[in-house]
């Protein structure tokens, strides 16, 4: 048989945000081996399963975004293996979207270079807002390590809702700095406890790599 080289994209919602990344990554193996799923192994004294993910997420952060590459020994199409894998996997912690990789492409810690955080941020005050917006602005501009930072307040006359989304890398470009997500957690929180605001939520929304100066989604390159 040939081998089937795939790429998908998870999430890892609810209580499944505390596991580590081994936690993770284990988690995942156990549901492709229960559908009954054979994966390539690499040769040597000590094969290992020829899969790999995205990078580490701080343990407590959810995720939309997750990313991982597999290579099976079976001719599978891959419709077939998402929903054979989801089949052993709840509905906070499953595949969202797979498709087969035809040509090579570098490794998804290697090529993934951004990625959008969303926080919601809520306020009974407009003033306490605007306030807090300003200093999230004035900060972002200082830090080296965000692609891009921008509001969307459409909801705030209804809810007190504002949404920050944030892009932040995740590898050096062009003399930046790695985005250092709990650092600006505790920042973020620090503003909003001095402005009256609660951060409510927050989450990782997307991964991105770059060609030709454009963001686009692992996906989106297969």
């Amino acid at each position: 048989m040939e081998n089937t080289k795939l790429r998908f994209k998870f999430k890892k919602l609810k209580e499944f945000k505390y596991l580590s990344h081994l936690e993770t990554v284990r988690l995942m193996l156990i549901g492709i081996r229960r559908a009954g799923l054979n994966m390539r192994y690499s040769e040597g004294f000590n094969p290992n399963p020829r899969i790999n993910f995205s990078f580490p997420i701080p343990v407590g952060l959810a995720s939309f975004a997750e990313y991982s590459d597999v290579e099976l020994i079976d001719t599978i199409e891959p419709q077939v293996f998402q929903d054979l894998v989801n089949k052993q996997l709840k509905d906070e912690f499953c595949i969202i979207k797979t498709l087969k990789l035809n040509n090579k492409l570098p490794s998804l810690m290697e090529d993934i270079a951004v990625v959008k955080y969303k926080f919601m941020l809520s306020s009974y005050d407009k003033k306490n807002m605007t306030n807090m917006i300003n200093l999230l602005t004035s900060l972002a501009n200082n830090i080296s390590s965000i692609f891009l930072m921008n509001f969307n307040d459409v909801q705030f006359n209804k809810s007190n809702i504002v949404y920050l989304n944030l892009f932040g890398y995740t590898k050096v470009l062009k003399n930046n700095e790695i985005f250092k997500f709990k650092d600006f957690l505790i920042n973020l929180k620090d503003i909003s406890n001095n402005n009256y605001t609660e951060v409510k939520d927050f989450f990782k929304e997307e991964a991105y790599v770059i060609r030709e100066n454009i963001l686009k989604t692992p996906l989106d390159i297969v």
